[in-house]
């Protein structure tokens, strides 16, 4: 018996005898037991404070200001005041009131102090709250000071927004999350799977299979945490919802449709159930290794964001890749064919694939032609890609108002919209400065590109340490305030060169400044980690160098087709101004993970099918075959992406519609065309430097297709 024979047989383990009873009792009992742990929602948090690394200067200069400024310790919020008119007397007295109640310490606030508008139309409390942003204490803290101050004082309008206020919105949006999605998420699979199967029975296989996978990979993950004592990230616990129900069903779509196919050729269905695994198991534990080995490629990022999605998505793709290749073809054992109820497939009975089998023909009979037409669609859509224009404000972020959003609103009525988020510069120096050198700072600072403002806001060190505020014209989260933020630290240096001190800019702004040198930096390096992972493991399953190419450059084509795409429907259609700076990375990783998995479905099955009809009649066999089952998996794996819109945040529409239309682009361009066409213009040498794809080696694939033209042609017509 050969090593590959073995594997096989411990694969199709779960198929034979009492062991679907096993297998089913399994899962059951590690279920209960991981039901007694930790809940996964305990463990999670949407707390980006801990994202960058401490070296960056951004986090350095943070944590220099807390250690040395008591007052600048926690998160700040600003109270906003609005009015139609001057401020009155009254109007000035309760904005007083506010300021003192915010000092009394009825909640945590470190400091506070009071600013009024150019126009005297405005106030602006400024405060810092302490506590950790990720506790329920903080923002109960930042509700209790939204509800001591309400929605208007004197006829003036006031909002709770600043930092803190827009992290408590954030979790607000967020809340009870991932029970809406898996609900929504459940919804809709099984909807699909009944109108795909037509069978009330069938239909919950692959969910409970994925079910199971979902909550022992969400145990797991719960008791991780907790013994590490971290926290896992909240938007990466509501993707896994998606992807684990979209890739599990997927799987069990291959491996429900092979069996279907070997029931109408084997009596015996256990017999069926075993020969469809032991066919389609490869296909799916590379697609499942695919996807969870693309998704920890964002470990070898630096940016938090991106790191927290590698362990969620890893773990829970993998255990859901268990779950399908022992669970489901357990449950298929037990139930038999009455599986299929009321649509039992029938020995001898016939598989009808008219529609694709014409596709198949079409395309093996201009295969150049077909890749051709296809490869312009996906460059013209490509060509969005020349809009993109990144985002990162967070207020432009939320898709329904908000406290904090309406709040900004108010702010820049009536002050510079940089008042949101002041950005803070340090300058440490070997002695106390003289009163005129402070001047000289504040006056380079001030003449800096996009400041409106900059002035003193204390000492520490005996003197030696001086801190300043800056308050830039613009949005603080704009492109625009970033670069300025680079130039003033630019200016900051010269400045502080001149008496040999150093300085530091820190402040929400320069925070983002670093997030997004950073992304930019993760972005090249993980999708370069990910592009070979995905090479690595087609090469493996297709015993090829060839194949896996032209495979991963179509993956490349799509990937910037869904981008290009994404762009031209938020911003052109939906009139959003920018996409979010991590959704290139984000849709990246998941489209090529998800496309190579529909890469890998229909290339194994040419690949089995041209060793034993040629390449030509192995393409059309295997079109006609995957072409109905592939494109079910591809709407219900759409389908599950665009769940996400329920949420009313930009970051996640984005990535809902990206890949969503990426994963429909692969199932009807990509898969149905593009490969196929690529794969028989190449020839039978996609498998080198393994064997043909052939049949018949002595034959070229160029004149099996011109010989069998006229036939295509005809059926076709």
């Amino acid at each position: 018996m050969t090593a590959f024979t073995r594997l096989r047989s411990i694969i199709t383990w779960s198929t034979r005898g009492r062991h679907p009873w096993i297998v089913i009792a399994l899962w059951i009992v590690v279920a209960g037991a991981l039901s007694m742990g930790p809940k996964l929602a305990s463990v999670t948090s949407n707390d980006a404070s801990k994202s960058l690394p401490a070296n960056l200067e951004s986090k350095r200069a943070d944590a220099l200001q807390q250690a040395s400024f008591p007052a600048a310790k926690g998160t700040p919020i600003i109270v906003v005041y609005s009015s139609d008119a001057p401020l009155t007397p009254a109007d000035k007295a309760a904005v007083a009131a506010g300021e003192t109640w915010l000092k009394s310490g009825a909640e945590p606030v470190n400091s506070a102090r009071l600013e009024y508008s150019p126009d005297g139309k405005g106030a602006l409390l400024f405060a810092s709250l302490d506590g950790n942003p990720g506790d329920e204490a903080f923002r109960a803290s930042v509700q209790a000071i939204g509800d001591h101050f309400g929605d208007s004082v004197n006829g003036m309008q006031v909002r709770v927004t600043g930092p803190g206020g827009l992290i408590t919105d954030v979790y607000r949006i967020f809340l009870n999350a991932d029970v809406k999605l898996l609900l929504g998420t459940v919804i809709l699979v099984l909807v699909l799977l009944l109108i795909i199967y037509r069978s009330p029975v069938l239909a919950f296989v692959p969910l409970l299979a994925v079910g199971f996978g979902y909550f022992v990979a969400g145990g797991i993950l719960a008791l991780i945490a907790t013994a590490l004592d971290v926290t896992l990230s909240g938007q990466a616990t509501s993707l896994m919802v998606i992807l684990l129900f979209g890739a599990g069903t997927d799987y069990g779509l291959l491996l429900i449709s092979r069996y279907r196919e070997e029931l109408r050729r084997e009596s015996d269905a256990r017999v069926a159930l075993a020969t469809a695994l032991g066919e389609t198991w490869e296909a799916i534990a590379a697609s499942g290794l695919t996807v969870t080995l693309a998704v920890l490629a964002l470990a070898f990022a630096k940016y938090g964001d991106y790191t927290s999605f590698a362990p969620v998505l890893g773990l829970g793709v993998f255990v859901t890749l268990i779950s399908g290749l022992t669970l489901m073809p357990a449950l298929l054992a037990v139930l038999g064919r009455r599986a299929f109820w009321p649509r039992v497939p029938k020995l001898g009975e016939a598989t009808q694939h008219r529609t694709w089998q014409r596709i198949a023909e079409r395309v093996a009979a201009a295969p150049k032609r077909a890749a051709a037409a296809v490869a312009v669609v996906l460059v013209l859509l490509s060509l969005g890609c020349l809009l993109y224009s990144p985002r990162f404000s967070f207020t432009e972020d939320f898709l329904k108002n908000m406290p904090s959003k309406e709040g900004y609103a108010l702010l820049e009525k009536h002050f510079p919209k940089g008042s949101l988020a002041p950005t803070t510069v340090l300058i440490k120096a070997p002695q106390a400065p003289p009163d005129f050198v402070t001047g000289m700072i504040i006056g380079a600072l001030s003449k800096s590109p996009g400041v409106a403002a900059a002035f003193p806001t204390g000492t520490a060190d005996d003197g030696k340490l001086l801190s300043f505020q800056v308050i830039l014209k613009g949005d603080p989260y704009s492109k625009e305030a970033l670069q300025q933020v680079r130039q003033l630290r630019e200016t900051a240096r010269k400045a502080a060169a001149a008496g040999q001190a150093t300085a530091l800019v820190g402040g929400p702004t320069a925070i983002q400044a670093d997030t997004w040198a950073l992304s930019n930096r993760d972005t090249i390096l993980v999708a370069v980690v990910a592009l070979v992972v995905v090479g690595v493991i087609l090469a493996v399953l297709l015993r090829a160098l060839v194949a896996p190419l032209y495979l991963l450059a179509t993956n490349l084509l799509s990937y910037l087709a869904a981008l290009g795409g994404t762009i031209l429907i938020t911003e052109k259609l939906l009139g959003w101004e920018r996409i979010s700076y991590r959704i290139p990375l984000y849709m990246f990783i998941f489209l090529v993970a998800l496309g190579s998995d529909y890469n890998i479905f229909i290339t194994t099955r040419i690949r089995g099918e041209a060793m034993l009809h040629g390449l030509r009649d192995g393409t059309v066999k295997a079109l006609a075959a995957t072409g109905g089952v592939l494109t079910s998996a591809g709407i219900i794996l759409a389908g599950t992406f665009l769940i996400l819109l329920s949420q009313p945040v930009k970051d996640l529409a984005e990535i809902s519609i990206g890949v969503a239309l990426g994963v429909l682009l692969d199932t009807f361009l990509v898969r149905t065309a593009l490969v196929p066409g690529l794969t028989l213009a190449i020839g039978p040498k996609v498998g080198w430097p393994g064997p043909r794809w052939t049949k018949d080696e002595g034959t070229p694939v160029e004149a099996a297709v011109d010989a069998d033209a006229p036939d295509a042609a005809a059926a076709t017509a």
